[in-house]
């Protein structure tokens, strides 16, 4: 048997995490773009090698999770540690509220997917049209110019850094973690212990949306009514926390919202009766979809609420920058109509754009048949 040292092994590759040293800037446009080539947005595959992309990717996420911090701050977004009263070298996951949670009589409370670093909608929006469109930002700069934005307040989960990086003292994904320093460039990522590595209260997506909860509870006024938008895993997590839990809450959240991508039979998952009336009348569901935002769809036998398109076709972490003004319409109009409720929308069958179907989880389009060719 041979065996070749760690020495000897090829060096894990290292980036800067400084967006002038990768060689990129931000533009008048909120753009990335390179420097030597300013027409040109991040560039991925630099190398044939999995682990140099990996690290490079990395090092630019770092770069941008930086930028946004400093943002929200000046936009009068604060971190909360949870494990409430956690110190910050203590294992703990950050979240965003406003600094106003205490006194706001209405709560905008973001819960979005298990993939994405707190603040961030999507990263290929951010690589493609600029950072405050593929984060938080818009949609908070949005709220806080809203007529009733004084009272307004903003929550925004981390269903995604749930992990805690002893080294660093501080969560993070797990994309993060496999971006992590290793030994060479061919060992694998470091494991994760289940006790030193996971957060207290918040193991899990399921246990975060169950802690964030309860953090708006005791931070929040008791009238204080709640909005919430679920994309994905916070989506799934949302509605069964609230269904099991409705009793606490029911006078409270006031409208939901949820974006996803695949099919979800709701109606048979939901076992609290008054949940279930409410989730038919003041929940909307913006699914992926090619037709413009706000078209009604085919869905509600499935999902049990109106469904309309997000008028993004592909990627469900797109939804929420595509779709999020018309969420936010949504609950102004609930704000606006005392005992709003949604009438049952049923578009047009014969109108096969409009129209999805559910096969085998998957969701599909029913489009006309083209002519063949002669």
């Amino acid at each position: 048997m041979f065996r070749r040292l760690s020495s000897s092994l090829p060096k894990d590759p290292e980036f800067p995490a400084d967006l002038e040293k990768l060689g990129y800037y931000v533009n008048e446009k909120d753009q990335i773009r390179s420097t030597a080539h300013p027409d040109q947005e991040f560039n991925f595959f630099i190398s044939k090698n999995e682990r140099v992309c990996e690290v490079q990717r990395e090092a630019m996420n770092t770069c941008i999770r930086s930028e946004l911090s400093h943002r929200f701050r000046a936009a009068g977004l604060q971190t909360t540690r949870l494990p409430l009263n956690t110190e910050p070298t203590e294992p703990h996951v950050p979240i965003l509220t406003s600094q106003n949670i205490s006194t706001a009589k209405r709560i905008v409370l973001y819960l979005g997917e298990a993939i994405q670093d707190l603040g961030v909608f999507a990263y290929r929006i951010i690589g493609q049209e600029s950072i405050s469109a593929g984060s938080a930002l818009d949609f908070t700069h949005d709220i806080q110019s809203s007529k009733d934005s004084a009272d307004t307040a903003i929550v925004m989960a981390n269903l995604g850094q749930l992990l805690w990086y002893r080294r660093g003292q501080r969560a993070v994904t797990m994309a993060t973690w496999n971006g992590l320093p290793r030994k060479t460039g061919v060992g694998g990522p470091m494991r994760i212990d289940p006790l030193k590595n996971h957060i207290p209260a918040n193991e899990d997506v399921k246990a975060h949306v169950k802690s964030v909860f309860e953090m708006v509870g005791k931070m929040a006024r008791d009238n204080a009514v709640i909005d919430v938008i679920g994309i994905g895993d916070g989506a799934e997590e949302a509605v069964e926390y609230l269904d099991q839990n409705w009793v606490r809450w029911e006078t409270q959240v006031r409208a939901i919202c949820v974006g996803m991508a695949f099919v979800w039979t709701v109606g048979s998952l939901l076992n609290n009766e008054k949940f279930r009336d409410f989730w038919g009348r003041r929940a909307r569901a913006y699914l992926t979809h090619h037709e413009p935002v706000d078209t009604p769809l085919h869905g509600r036998d499935q999902l049990g609420c109106n469904c309309f398109s997000s008028g993004e076709p592909t990627y469900t972490e797109n939804i929420m920058p595509r779709a999020y003004k018309s969420m936010l319409a949504y609950f102004q109009l609930v704000n606006d109509v005392p005992g709003y409720y949604e009438t049952e929308m049923a578009p047009q069958a014969d109108d096969s754009n409009r129209y999805v179907t559910w096969q085998d989880g998957m969701q599909e389009e029913a489009c006309p048949e083209s002519p063949r060719a002669a």
